[in-house]
């Protein structure tokens, strides 16, 4: 009787970071292990199938016919045992497992800057920190959750109502540029804007332009207004840039750009308070269908960004 093939995770695992370097040395130095231990489990794990995963050529490794059909049936391997360990974890409440946390360019920077830090003893908790920047049809219908998220901090509530939108705050936006672009390009009110070099985003882009909405100032009455520009970006932070080189008037939150109104490289353009104001919400499962290192992380995110969001508050005049 032929002896049954086993696999452990750990040999499964080195190939399928081998498959992705194309490299025994560098996947060696993302493992932390010595490249000899790796050509040896490779070795090995061959030796035991009597097929080669990998064919050997001077500059790297590629992979072999067979080793293009068993990649697919390591990682599903890998991502199942990855399932079952965090599960198992989550019902210990041990600090295990991946949290996936999203939200748009400026405020994925303002929580690697100002929050993860102050989530105490994460463990072997990895949060992994993504860009989505959503788009105007988003803005208006409803956010999407995208289906590895586990936390979403945005400008809208969620298009699937089963989820839960808890409101953190409402901000300030307004238009902002740098004293020298204001000093040679003069605007007083939103309605100069037509005349003036905006910085776009592109997700909010309709016929190659933006609308900014504003409350007047001691009113009640919005107003959009259409604005066209030279540059078109695809996140807040890189149209902050552009503003910060005199480039033209940018579209912004004012909790995020404190320190430069501070220092007075980046100022108001209307010297009255014609803004508009966005909720920024907190989108997450119900805490039923929550893993507990979800919950965790959880937790202390709005925690952190509920103190914050209370001594911002305190400063305003």
């Amino acid at each position: 009787m032929m002896n049954k093939l086993q696999l452990k995770p750990r040999e499964l695992k080195i190939i399928s970071v081998i498959a992705d370097t194309r490299s025994i040395g560098d996947a060696a130095a993302l493992l932390g292990m010595a490249q000899a231990n790796v050509s040896k489990y490779l070795s090995d794990f061959e030796t035991r199938v009597g097929l080669k995963v990998f064919e050997r050529t001077t500059r790297q490794l590629a992979l072999t016919q067979f080793g293009e059909a068993l990649l697919p049936y390591i990682n599903d391997s890998l991502d199942k045992n990855s399932q079952l360990i965090n599960f198992i974890a989550d019902y210990k409440h041990e600090k295990r497992g991946r949290v996936t946390i999203y939200g748009p360019t400026g405020i994925v920077t303002y929580l690697a800057r100002h929050v993860i830090h102050e989530i105490a003893e994460i463990g072997d908790i990895r949060i992994c920190l993504k860009t989505y920047n959503p788009d105007r049809y988003e803005l208006i219908e409803g956010i999407s959750f995208p289906d590895d998220c586990d936390i979403l901090i945005t400008y809208a509530p969620p298009k699937d109502e089963n989820l839960v939108a808890c409101l953190l705050t409402q901000y300030s936006v307004t238009a902002f540029a740098t004293p020298e672009y204001i000093k040679k390009h003069p605007v007083n009110s939103p309605e100069d804007l037509t005349d003036h070099s905006c910085i776009l985003l592109e997700s909010i882009l309709v016929d190659d332009s933006n609308i900014w909405r504003f409350r007047m100032h001691n009113s009640e009455d919005v107003r959009d207004y259409k604005v066209s520009g030279n540059y078109i970006c695809d996140n807040t932070q890189t149209a902050l840039e552009l503003a910060r080189n005199h480039l033209g008037i940018v579209f912004a939150p004012k909790e995020s750009l404190q320190k430069e109104i501070e220092e007075g490289t980046l100022v108001p353009c209307f010297s009255h308070q014609e803004e508009w104001w966005l909720d920024l919400m907190a989108i997450f499962r119900k805490r039923e269908y929550q893993p507990w290192r979800v919950q965790y992380v959880l937790d202390g995110v709005l925690n952190s960004l509920r103190q914050r969001i209370k001594q911002a508050v305190a400063r305003r005049p």
